[in-house]
């Protein structure tokens, strides 16, 4: 019985790959050689929005989404977790990077409901994995810094708001370009 089983796995297992190979060969894009350049969640600011659909396979229900580039390729595609394995070759090291987003996700949510000491006024500070953070208000605007990096912007913008300061002081923490 559990040989029955793992046969129709590998079945799965081989038209999913060939199904994703197939895309590919219709796009004229090449089959072998993407690398993986960032991981986004679709859900690290709402955990209600929508998931997203993979480009590659059509599956609408990715939250961690792998935007893989290759050189020979006119633009990123943007696919979950099994079709970036096959893109790139290796299934493995693209489910050990959703599993890292996945925990990063969870030290996120729970970062955001520690409190912050406020040490003077305008100045808060807190720790996190061994790293000091500090943020700073000065007018209507925040600063986030360590002693060695700072942050005056989140997702491109100004930091305006205490929230999206803490937000920030998670990412200089604990940045997504480690998962990489």
């Amino acid at each position: 019985m559990d040989r029955m089983v793992k046969t129709d796995v590998d079945r799965r297992d081989k038209a999913y790959y060939a199904r994703c190979i197939n895309e590919l060969k219709k796009w004229g894009a090449p089959l072998d050689g993407w690398r993986c350049i960032g991981v986004e969640d679709v859900r690290e600011d709402d955990p209600e929005a929508d998931l997203f659909e993979c480009e590659l396979c059509g599956c609408s229900n990715v939250r961690f989404v792998h935007v893989m580039d290759h050189d020979l390729y006119f633009e990123e595609v943007r696919v979950g977790c099994i079709c970036a394995g096959v893109m790139e070759g290796d299934i493995l090291k693209a489910q050990e990077r959703e599993r890292l987003m996945r925990n990063r996700a969870r030290r996120r949510k729970n970062f955001i409901k520690r409190e912050w000491k406020q040490t003077r006024p305008n100045l808060w500070e807190r720790s996190y994995r061994g790293i000091e953070l500090h943020i700073m208000k000065t007018g209507n605007v925040y600063t986030v810094f360590t002693t060695s990096k700072t942050k005056r912007s989140y997702k491109g913008k100004p930091i305006r708001d205490f929230y999206s300061a803490i937000y920030a002081a998670f990412d200089l923490a604990d940045p997504k370009e480690d998962i990489l």
